[in-house]
């Protein structure tokens, strides 16, 4: 990998971030893991991403998305195109045969791990390396960033789209594709949100969404210590991304083409998937800080069972 040659960018002010579950939903992720961190694990990461801008726990989760157009050889390693896939009728993903030489959000996050998990790395590799895996944690929870039907649902448009609070338009919205609804329209709907929001908004929105998440997570006896954390190859993030791709079939695909071509998705097709949103959304944050807790643990010395 080449994060050193990414660390000069550190010091550039935070790019508006398009694509990838939105700002809102990366953010979202990077707060609720915060927020399921040990107390060893938020010294280490603190550390990690210790800054003078600012610069916190969600805009490292949005990083990765912010330096693609600067470095565009990181794009490949956002998402995974799995070649058999022929949904609604078949979603699988197989390993390593999906995963091209160069990258893909599997491989990566293992790879940025690694990074993490040696502490004689340079500080700044180290430093990426935690804000690339803070993404793409976020990425592999994202169903169309693990098939690669329509390139991820970009190629499928145009998309009626209706709903764009507050102000209620009864039109659909521009010639938008099937990727950007579940990156960002869902999201937005869910939460009762503009479309746009500027950087202060976003990341308060953020904010409470993790906190509501966190609250329902704690209520429900839902920890991070229980979930998978096996640093050392990639059967957790590949389960987590079979279970996303999954979910193309049973959910972003489910009312066939033609149906989700004729109608507004902002009704009967939202009233489906937003719960599917909230809960990949939840997991992702949830998983992260499970992942960031179990890094801090194997570097200390304490965890050697990885």
């Amino acid at each position: 990998m080449r994060s050193s040659v990414i660390a000069a960018l550190l010091t550039l002010a935070t790019p508006v971030v398009v694509v990838a579950w939105g700002g809102l939903g990366h953010r979202t992720v990077g707060y609720l893991a915060e927020k399921h961190l040990t107390d060893e694990a938020k010294s280490l990461f603190d550390t990690l991403l210790a800054n003078d801008q600012g610069f916190d726990y969600s805009d490292a989760a949005v990083w990765a998305d912010a330096i693609k157009q600067r470095m565009p050889w990181t794009r490949p390693l956002h998402f995974i195109n799995p070649v058999n896939d022929n949904p609604p009728k078949k979603c699988d993903v197989v390993w390593p045969t999906d995963c091209p030489d160069e990258g893909c959000v599997v491989s990566a996050t293992f790879n940025y791990t690694s990074i993490l998990l040696n502490t004689d790395s340079d500080l700044e590799d180290r430093k990426n390396a935690t804000m690339f895996v803070m993404h793409l944690i976020g990425d592999i929870h994202q169903p169309l960033h693990a098939s690669g039907w329509e390139r991820g649902g970009n190629d499928f448009k145009p998309i009626c789209w209706k709903h764009s609070p507050p102000s209620g338009d009864d039109h659909c919205t521009g010639s938008i594709n099937l990727h950007e609804i579940w990156d960002k329209h869902i999201l937005h709907k869910l939460r009762g949100l503009p479309i746009s929001l500027d950087k202060s908004r976003e990341k308060a929105a953020a904010a409470q969404w993790a906190d509501d998440l966190f609250g329902r997570q704690q209520a429900a006896a839902i920890y991070a210590s229980s979930e998978c954390t096996r640093l050392n190859n990639e059967k957790c993030i590949l389960q987590w991304t079979t279970a996303s791709n999954k979910l193309v079939c049973s959910n972003v695909l489910k009312r066939g083409l033609k149906w989700m071509a004729e109608n507004d998705l902002s009704e009967e097709y939202f009233d489906d998937n937003w719960e599917v949103v909230d809960d990949q959304i939840g997991k992702a944050g949830l998983r992260l800080g499970a992942w960031m807790n179990a890094i801090a643990a194997a570097t200390s010395g304490r965890n050697r069972d990885l």
